[in-house]
């Protein structure tokens, strides 16, 4: 397609400068179409096209001249363009990344019917008043499990444990055991810092074990009793355990035993993710509003200019706690200053494209104590902690706003 070009040789405006190119072009384009459908295809500039400034200069009086005003036939996004409304996308995604794994998470529960003494793995696994003891010592030497042995053949046993033991056992507090194909009662008690302790072990029948802590279907929440109807129930949170009905005993437990842990890591990603894809957003939105500020002309990002973009991101943070957030105030501050930290990437972005290395180190730093302080004023001494882990999560997913700030720092490539 050949280009089509007016040459205007003295065109001026009054008070226009450099800086109100945009208003000078437009008043060219009046000038020329004279808003009239004669002078619009006498021109032979389409509305759609897109016009270019190849000249401007000033004349002694201020006014501003446009020489050599160009159309350009209408072309496919730029590439900046289209890698910002990819991360626009992305962030937009990401922003609703917590709804999402929470509306789908969802563990299948299974209802299985046990005799005392039957499937002790099974009972132990769910139970927490019973404890497979056989597993928690099995990476533990024979010669430190003695203590055990002479507990379990004499009733108890007083002395020193090895450290090795004592770690493994020091935890348990169900009062029943499975250990060595039976069911004995437990109870240890340790000094204070010391690795002495006494253990009393004495064998128990299964039905006695299964009477004391079987819990009874009546008082069990609707997902224990619909797997125990069914066989199978679906939910998050089932209390799994060992239940009697009507004489007999069910064990409700995960179907999968890594079903839950990764159901709850999907919603912690989730939870992380949100954040990271408002502060994701506002980059988006922010570059996209400077590039058709002025579309005429190319203008490469600074540090000032990008600076309003951390700030864009707490206040969208703010608007999507208020519409699909609820619960603690502090979600008010946590979750904004997490979008702030991750959005400020594009400023230290802008701060390394220019050289600008005492501007880089600033925003950095002042990111980081911005972050935790807001974290302590919300949380108390401990959001000092959760403050270093936001400043670290920011840091690491800001590098993608860093990469956008980089880019758009620099001038743009004439073709």
């Amino acid at each position: 397609m050949s280009e089509r070009r007016i040459q205007t040789t003295s065109e001026t405006f009054p008070d226009g400068g450099l800086a109100s190119v945009r208003s000078a072009v437009e008043a060219v384009l009046v000038s020329v179409f004279d808003g009239s459908t004669k002078h619009r295809e006498s021109s032979g500039f389409d509305a759609a096209d897109r016009i270019e400034v190849r000249d401007t200069g000033t004349v002694s009086n201020g006014q501003t001249v446009f020489t050599n005003i160009e159309q350009m036939p209408r072309s496919l996004p730029s590439a900046r363009t289209v890698a910002v409304l990819l991360l626009l996308v992305v962030g937009v995604g990401f922003s609703f990344s917590f709804y999402a794994t929470v509306d789908g998470a969802s563990v299948t529960y299974t209802a299985t019917a046990v005799e005392p003494g039957e499937n002790p793995e099974l009972v132990t696994r769910a139970a927490s008043n019973v404890t497979n003891l056989d597993e928690r010592i099995a990476g533990t030497s024979t010669q430190h499990q003695r203590p055990i042995q002479r507990a379990a053949a004499t009733g108890s046993y007083t002395g020193r444990l090895d450290p090795e033991l004592d770690i493994v056992i020091d935890d348990i507090e169900s009062p029943y055991i499975w250990y060595n194909e039976s069911y004995y009662t437990w109870t240890v008690s340790t000094q204070s810092e010391t690795t002495n302790a006494t253990i009393r072990m004495q064998p128990t029948d299964p039905d006695t074990v299964f009477e004391t802590v079987a819990r009874p279907v009546d008082d069990a929440p609707a997902e224990v009793t619909t797997a125990i109807a069914e066989g199978t129930a679906t939910g998050l949170t089932v209390e799994y355990g060992l239940y009697q009905q009507n004489g007999e005993y069910y064990v409700v437990a995960p179907e999968s035993e890594g079903a839950v842990l990764a159901q709850l890591g999907k919603i912690f990603a989730g939870f992380v993710l949100t954040p990271v894809g408002r502060g994701y957003t506002a980059v988006a939105i922010g570059l996209l509003a400077y590039r058709f500020r002025g579309p005429i002309c190319d203008r490469s990002l600074t540090v000032r200019r990008a600076i309003t973009i951390p700030a864009l991101a707490i206040s969208i943070a703010l608007i999507g706690t208020v519409l699909f957030e609820s619960g603690s105030l502090t979600r008010f501050v946590t979750g904004p200053t997490s979008a702030f930290v991750v959005a400020a990437g594009t400023v230290a972005g802008v701060a390394a494209a220019r050289r600008q290395w005492l501007q880089l180190v600033g925003v950095s730093i002042g990111t980081a104590l911005v972050a935790i302080g807001a974290f302590v004023a919300a949380i108390g001494v401990v959001g000092a902690i959760f403050g270093i882990l936001a400043v670290f999560l920011g840091f690491t997913t800001g590098i993608v706003p860093f990469g956008y700030g980089y880019w758009f720092a620099q001038p743009v490539p004439k073709d």
